[in-house]
């Protein structure tokens, strides 16, 4: 027993009562954020709790009168949580340029939900040249004044500093954590992994950092005694990469597990992705530059940015060489046109690379797993073969 795990596992168990609860003890306002890439720091820094929007747990009901049926899971599923009401506990919504399907996420939230706050920014895809990048200081500055009138709070530079330095150290710890999960094999499960990154998307940085510390204590104190007897055993080592936005089931995860796969790494977005990158602050940068400059990073790859000239591939590879893998399963979030878009030339590139690879297209909802098992059972069984 890990005990550190239990506050990341607590939060992620019910993101309604963990956020709520936070709201009600507090009485300060939330902000779901739609994910990927927006600069969640000068929400942080106008006072307001942003979280990361999340799948819900449920099958969609009413929520396909408002969105169509052959949208992702996270937009289908965050549409119909929205107009049930579950929702009503965040105070306001902030959508940006993700994809196609994100896009009309604010004029649904506008005429059937209407929060208190509802921005929707755009975050320029990724070309060469200052223009971009003067484009996106501008719709930042114009966000950061959106923030300070519905606050009625000024944002200060001095705020907004510290509150790139909070996230920059949740993420300097979050790396160490996986460090550890690279270097230590099967001491930490899938899941686990999983649950305390997904709940940085949900606590405030101040607790999960507090969190963070006590338990990279705990792993490295105990390192030893926890190698002796790993709690996942398995003779492959696989790379997971895909699931753009939103989390995975965990029901994938252990079943990966059960198949005698341990996951050495992962490019997810509930995963490495998300805290790859500080925020880079100098002493004469402005806090709005260096967040424009984060996000123009062309590391970690996503196809969300619009990035012609990024090789996923080639990322991908490198995990693999860098943890010794055997193989990678791409979980594939079915009706996501970022990720279908790029994955013929990500298939076609690891097989020229030699890496073992297999495509698990995941729904949210989920009628049975049998299919799943098979498939992965198969890439488990050709990898043995191939050893």
């Amino acid at each position: 027993m890990i005990r550190g795990l239990e506050p990341f596992l607590k939060a992620v168990e019910n993101p309604y009562k963990t956020v709520s609860e936070w709201k009600e003890r507090t009485g300060k306002k939330v902000i779901g954020c739609y994910p990927m890439w927006l600069p969640k720091e000068l929400v942080h820094a106008a006072g307001l709790l942003p979280v990361v929007v999340w799948r819900s747990d449920e099958p969609v009901t009413i929520g396909h009168a408002y969105v169509h049926t052959f949208n992702c899971g996270l937009t289908r599923s965050f549409v119909d949580d929205a107009v049930r009401g579950k929702l009503d506990f965040i105070d306001g919504f902030i959508i940006y340029r993700t994809c196609l399907q994100a896009q009309e996420l604010p004029f649904i939230l506008e005429q059937h939900v209407r929060p208190a706050y509802l921005e929707y920014l755009y975050l320029p895809a990724i070309f060469p040249g200052a223009a971009t990048k003067d484009f996106l200081i501008e719709e930042l500055e114009r966000f950061k004044a959106s923030l300070e009138e519905f606050t009625g709070k000024e944002i200060t530079d001095g705020e907004l500093r510290r509150s790139i330095e909070l996230y920059n150290e949740n993420r300097r710890m979050l790396r160490r954590f996986y460090e550890f999960r690279r270097k230590n094999l099967g001491v930490l499960r899938a899941r686990e992994v999983m649950a305390v990154v997904w709940s940085s998307m949900l606590v405030p940085k101040e607790e999960h950092n507090t969190w963070l510390r006590e338990l990279l204590l705990e792993l490295e104190e105990r390192q030893e005694e926890l190698l002796k007897e790993p709690r996942v055993k398995g003779d492959l080592k696989v790379v997971l990469t895909g699931a753009l936005c939103q989390t995975p089931q965990f029901e994938i995860l252990d079943m990966i597990e059960d198949l005698g796969m341990v996951v050495v790494d992962d490019d997810l977005y509930v995963g490495s992705k998300y805290f790859a990158n500080d925020v880079e602050l100098d002493g004469n940068k402005r806090p709005l530059e260096a967040l424009a400059e984060h996000y123009l990073k062309r590391e970690p790859t996503c196809p969300t940015k619009g990035d012609w000239e990024m090789d996923w591939t080639d990322e991908i590879a490198g995990m693999v060489k860098r943890g010794g893998a055997d193989g990678v399963i791409s979980l594939l979030i079915k009706f996501c046109p970022p990720h279908l878009c790029y994955y013929p030339d990500i298939k076609r590139g690891l097989m020229e690379a030699g890496v073992p690879e297999v495509m698990i297209e995941v729904e949210h909802e989920i009628v049975s797993l049998e299919g799943v098992r098979t498939r992965l059972q198969s890439f488990a069984e050709s990898l043995r073969r191939g050893a």
